[in-house]
């Protein structure tokens, strides 16, 4: 299975998974696609992360977002 290669340059890092986590990346990915998956995995959770921090601070500025937005963005996360 061939993975596209990242434009950015890449850095070798060692990083500790529980075992169970990195054998069920690895029967799904194969040996070769593991840091790919890895690499995803982080992007995606920082995309997280910097959602939350954009809310965090919205809210901050103009208080709690109204059930409305929130439906709103549900539907957008889920594709309606």
């Amino acid at each position: 299975m061939a993975f596209p290669q990242p434009a950015d340059p890449t850095v070798k890092k060692s990083v500790t998974l529980r075992r169970s986590l990195a054998e069920e990346i690895e029967s799904r990915t194969g040996p070769r696609g593991f840091s790919h998956f890895v690499d995803q995995a982080a992007e995606y959770g920082l995309a997280l992360l910097k959602a939350e921090e954009i809310v965090t601070d919205h809210e901050r500025r103009v208080g709690p977002l109204s059930d409305e937005v929130m439906e709103e963005a549900r539907r957008a996360w889920s594709g309606e």
